[in-house]
């Protein structure tokens, strides 16, 4: 496992960040608000605790990346037009390969296991979040709200 991983899953974040804002920004059902700030804040929480690991290891995490926010906003425009439901599953398709990888990159780590472990449970909080909102879960907030809980500095 590279830095570059950490480093990559650090402009995530700031993808993220930009993704869930224009969400909460523009999207239609107000109802859901409660859940786009909590994964909004799960995306800060963990670049955040990133950037305060990675800089001492030499890697430049600036607070703002032009391209990552770029693509966030016209990522998430794509989207804005769904209904909740329909937003769930595309996003449980679109979140899976992510949880996955940065798993099993937790997993195999050989070295800054801590950071790792945080990029693999904040991927992890979102993606059994969204599985439980497809379930209709009444509990699927109670997912992020545990994460928030854990890693707020």
């Amino acid at each position: 496992m590279t830095l570059n991983h950490l480093h990559n899953a650090y402009l995530g974040e700031l993808y993220g960040i930009s993704f869930f804002t224009t969400f909460i920004e523009q999207y239609s059902d107000n109802n859901c608000n409660n859940k786009l700030q909590a994964l909004l804040k799960i995306e800060m929480i963990t670049a955040k605790k990133l950037k305060i690991a990675l800089i001492p290891l030499g890697i430049t995490c600036p607070n703002y990346d032009q391209k990552m926010a770029q693509k966030g906003v016209e990522d998430a425009s794509k989207w804005l037009h769904l209904p909740w439901t329909a937003l769930i599953d595309t996003m449980v398709a679109w979140v899976a390969p992510y949880q996955q990888r940065y798993q099993q990159q937790a997993e195999n780590a050989q070295q800054h296991q801590k950071i790792f472990n945080l990029v693999a449970d904040h991927e992890n909080a979102i993606y059994y979040f969204l599985v439980a909102e497809q379930a209709n879960s009444p509990d699927s907030l109670q997912i992020l709200q545990r994460f928030i809980d854990n890693h707020t500095l």
